[in-house]
């Protein structure tokens, strides 16, 4: 990796450094609705120069995790646990709920943040045998 400093992208200085940002503030935006979300001592990259911010994967993980946590959406281990709880795997999981694997498996590993309206729906498959009997049922039919 190069060595900083790096070169601004807003400002074209050599003045990007690593930085922790005491509070980051943003408002976020999600299935229509914004969020304010508040990361406490968030790493990050900032021109020292014109104070332009740069999130690496971890920080914008960070701010994906408040974003859930604001919006009251399940986190991805908690989708992972319930599935395993109910001795289910990705794919039987994401049958049940008429979706691709695919989005099930980013929904466990924290790429895809889910809609309020399937996070509802989860809870309901996960919290309900009834709810599964009749998805299964559907699906046998």
């Amino acid at each position: 990796m190069k060595p900083y400093p790096w070169k601004c992208a807003t400002c074209r200085t050599q003045a990007v450094e690593p930085a922790t940002i005491p509070a980051y503030v943003a408002d976020l935006e999600h299935d229509g609705r914004k969020y304010q979300v508040v990361v406490e001592n968030l790493d990050v990259l900032q021109c020292r120069h014109c104070g332009a911010i740069v999130l690496d994967d971890d920080a914008s993980d960070r701010l994906s995790d408040s974003l859930r946590a604001a919006a009251g959406l399940l986190s991805p281990e908690q989708i992972r646990r319930h599935r395993e709880g109910l001795g289910l795997t990705q794919k039987q999981l994401a049958s049940l709920l008429r979706i691709s694997e695919s989005t099930l498996s980013r929904w466990e590993t924290g790429g895809q943040i889910q809609q309020r309206c399937m996070d509802a729906f989860l809870r309901v498959v996960f919290e309900s045998v009834e709810a599964r009997s009749i998805l299964g049922t559907a699906l046998a039919g």
